[in-house]
């Protein structure tokens, strides 16, 4: 019993050789680290496939790249603001700090009249007014980073599902070719028996077996020969499954790396409204819009405000502040040093979301950009091929 044992682990680890066990526990992300040897990049299409996406993610890291720099410039220049401010000579400072209390003064008589309502908070006034001019365009900008997300994981679920029918079909394709060579086998064996028992027939009874050596080699021709077609079709389609699944793993690399960026923006722009949806702004602006009677009691004051706007700027500006208009709603930081510090405890933040996100792509380009050099250097006779697709894709 020992020996039969062996002797079927013997046959099982031969007959299903190409059968992986683990198919059934397919990574995604191992897919994505799986080595490419010299046979993928000598593949004219797998190579192409390869080096666009290295190419589509330097072209998104630098979209972003200057998305960010441009807002991370921005911050930068608030903190540098507050820095010159509180080394102004204390005669600026103390001017400074004497308007900028009438003008909190008059914004929290502003505030009282919407919060009558009810419907707002003290800080979500004080955000509408912020970024009063900004806001319409900013539920907008947010509605379509929200709908982008909602597609890019569309389609990644849609690559996800493609490619478990694509690894699904492999592991088919593979117990085919193990069934293939294992139904031959056992034809071979039947047609060897039938043959020597009409060949016994034949020599021992003096019996005319021809017929029927005809039918064993006719029956035997045919079953091979249909074992054999669906055999070579079953290779030539196993070999183009690779190729598909690289391309997947290429384009679900693309889409993941804008998913990235996509989540990034909308968690900045979330931090900025204090908001968590485009649905949330869009319901506060409206509230905020609506409140036709409590703004007309508000002229007044907004006019009172305008002159003590236009003061404090020029003051700021005096003492060489780039951006004296943002002082003007936070004004209370000009004369509450808690209050300034939180302001620059929340630009920091901000800095720090939006350095994380251009480290991100910087790094990203750089591993793309390096990637593509390194793959002229190991494959000089596709260097010319590559370099034009570089020059090309540039050129778009």
């Amino acid at each position: 019993m020992g020996l039969f044992k062996k002797l079927k682990k013997k046959w099982n680890d031969w007959y299903y050789h190409d059968i992986d066990d683990d198919d059934e526990a397919f990574d995604w992300e191992e897919d994505e680290q799986q080595p490419r040897d010299d046979s993928f990049y000598a593949d004219k299409d797998q190579r192409a496939v390869y080096v666009l996406g290295e190419l589509e993610k330097m072209a998104e890291a630098a979209d972003k790249l200057e998305e960010c720099q441009a807002e991370y410039d921005a911050v930068t220049s608030l903190l540098v603001d507050i820095e010159e401010i509180e080394a102004l000579p204390k005669h600026q400072r103390l001017d400074i700090m004497d308007v900028a209390q009438k003008i909190e003064s008059l914004e929290r008589q502003r505030h009282n009249i919407f919060a009558k309502t009810g419907r707002l908070s003290d800080a979500d006034i004080n955000i509408l007014e912020r970024y009063e001019e900004d806001i319409p365009a900013g539920i907008n900008k947010i509605k379509e980073a929200e709908e982008y997300r909602r597609l890019i994981k569309s389609d990644l679920h849609k690559l996800d599902r493609e490619r478990q029918a694509t690894h699904q079909r492999k592991k088919d394709l593979t117990m085919l070719i193990a069934n293939s060579r294992g139904i031959a086998i056992i034809c071979a064996v039947a047609m060897i028996v039938c043959l020597i028992g009409l060949a016994l027939l034949n020599f021992v009874y003096d019996m005319d077996v021809s017929l029927g050596y005809l039918i064993i080699a006719g029956a035997g021709a045919i079953t091979l020969t249909v074992i054999y077609v669906k055999y070579v079709s079953a290779n030539q389609e196993l070999g183009n499954i690779s190729k598909v699944i690289n391309k997947l793993i290429a384009l679900h690399n693309t889409v993941k790396i804008r998913y990235v960026n996509n989540t990034n923006l909308l968690q900045y722009m979330y931090m900025k409204y204090d908001v968590e949806s485009s649905d949330e702004l869009e319901r506060k602006w409206n509230v905020f819009v609506e409140e036709e009677k409590a703004r007309r009691l508000d002229e007044k004051l907004k006019a009172d405000l305008e002159y003590y706007y236009d003061k404090l700027t020029g003051l700021l500006k005096t003492g060489k502040i780039k951006d004296p208009d943002i002082w003007t709603h936070q004004a209370k930081a000009l004369y509450d040093n808690r209050e300034m510090v939180e302001v620059r405890h929340a630009l920091i933040g901000r800095r720090q979301k939006l350095r994380e996100q251009m480290e991100y792509n910087e790094n990203l380009a750089t591993s793309s950009r390096d990637t593509i050099k390194d793959l002229g250097r190991r494959y000089p006779q596709y260097s010319a091929e590559i370099a034009g697709m570089v020059k090309n894709f540039n050129g778009l």
